[in-house]
């Protein structure tokens, strides 16, 4: 006798491959603080709608990377903005900039080589 659950697993694993691959139209990029100094980082994502911080005040180390996942626009790029300020209060330094037409596998270079703003 032939046991009808295995087509339904075999189903079931189809279609939760198929939804993720559909809900995948995402953008994956590597940020890479390029500095010797720890930053903290916020990346938005600016294909949401209102923009949204994908990862919020996350501390990289110097010379270390993290992975982020955006929204894709209809071509397969993404487009995400960043700020980065220095995690030493003694020697204050920020950065920031906009990115659009980010591919997957990119690499997004962040620093703090200016001046911060005056609060």
């Amino acid at each position: 006798m032939y046991d009808m659950r295995v087509p339904a697993i075999v189903l079931g694993a189809m279609l939760c491959a198929g939804g993720s691959a559909l809900a995948g139209d995402g953008v994956t990029v590597k940020v890479l603080n390029d500095t010797p100094d720890a930053l903290t980082v916020t990346v938005y994502d600016r294909h949401a709608r209102p923009p949204q911080a994908v990862v919020s005040g996350e501390v990289i180390n110097g010379n270390s990377s993290i992975s982020v996942s955006v929204s894709a626009d209809a071509a397969g790029r993404g487009h995400l903005s960043w700020t980065a300020t220095s995690v030493d209060r003694d020697m204050r330094r920020c950065g920031h900039k906009d990115k659009p037409g980010v591919n997957d596998g990119d690499t997004i270079r962040v620093h703090a080589n200016r001046s911060c703003p005056a609060r």
